[in-house]
């Protein structure tokens, strides 16, 4: 199928009236964006945002040294840490949710039911406080301080996207034609065989794309860290703020542009992936329509 009528399957093609309403509409929406825009800069401009006396002390170098890449830092830590934590458990419950057992499955399911359904802040913010309640605390590991925060941040971002992560891994199994693990069976593998040598790679090339999409949210939601003071990027952006109180709107926005860097970046991976997987999984499909062609073209042939 053509790209075309890829984009056309789902409606009638408009024709020339409905393409002229369409562009018209077009072109008050980008009208209405653009006068938005303009009277937020006005107003941005009246109260001296743009003046760069304002941006001269968020951008300094010993803040830009001391602070945003300490920040940066931090914010990434958490998010690999938060990611193989998530990943993990995200595999553990994924396959506890089509287990053969019962208990497996029940207990898999709880898991994925309530985590998926408390916000991650309450999430962190909890885990947090409770520290300490039952007689054994992270201070008794020698963690305080930013270790002691980075701890809860990572646990609440991995145990909450694990839930995620989990309900990804069971649509894609459940998306995989039953075949293929009944031809397992019938060569006499194990179910966890079956599961491991035939479903999981087949699985993970599939929801790979899936699952990099939600780990550019959980990079987002390392933000979270500040409700527990943990010092990542909106957090320091708001010492600095605190510190230089006319540059406080633009330490915010020199962190949302670096988030924006570290997201963009964590999409155009997941682009890339898709990309590289969709020629893996599209070369046997053509490889296999050619044979066919070319064995069609040979058995149709006549000798003269």
């Amino acid at each position: 199928m053509s790209r075309k009528n890829e984009t056309t399957v789902l409606f009638d093609v408009l024709g020339p009236k409905g393409r002229r309403n369409a562009n018209i509409a077009a072109a008050v929406s980008a009208a209405v964006i653009l006068g938005v825009l303009a009277y937020v800069a006005y107003v941005l401009y009246g109260e001296g945002f743009f003046e760069s006396s304002r941006w001269v002390n968020p951008l300094d170098a010993l803040v830009v040294e001391t602070t945003w890449i300490p920040a940066i830092v931090n914010t990434l830590v958490a998010f690999a840490l938060g990611s193989v934590v998530a990943l993990v458990l995200g595999v553990i419950f994924g396959f506890g949710r089509i287990s053969q057992f019962a208990l497996t499955r029940w207990a898999s399911t709880g898991y994925v039911q309530f985590f998926r359904s408390l916000p991650l802040v309450l999430l962190i913010w909890v885990s947090f406080t409770i520290d300490g309640h039952f007689g054994f605390t992270t201070e008794t590991l020698g963690w305080s301080g930013d270790a002691r925060r980075l701890t809860f941040l990572v646990l609440g971002l991995g145990i909450y996207n694990a839930a995620i992560l989990a309900e990804i891994l069971r649509a894609g199994v459940n998306a995989l034609p039953p075949g293929q693990a009944m031809a397992g069976k019938a060569i006499g593998l194990r179910h966890g065989q079956v599961q491991r040598l035939i479903v999981l790679p087949q699985v993970l090339r599939n929801m790979l794309p899936a699952v990099l999409a939600q780990l550019v949210i959980l990079l987002k939601d390392t933000s979270l860290g500040y409700v527990i003071t943990y010092p990542e990027l909106l957090h320091s952006a708001r010492i600095i703020g605190n510190d230089y109180s006319n540059s406080f709107l633009q330490a915010l926005i020199i962190a949302a542009f670096i988030y924006f860097v570290l997201a963009y970046a964590l999409s155009k991976l997941v682009v890339l992936v898709e990309r590289r997987m969709r020629k893996t999984t599209a070369a046997p499909k053509a490889a296999a329509q050619l044979e066919s062609t070319v064995a069609g073209g040979v058995a149709g042939t006549t000798v003269a």
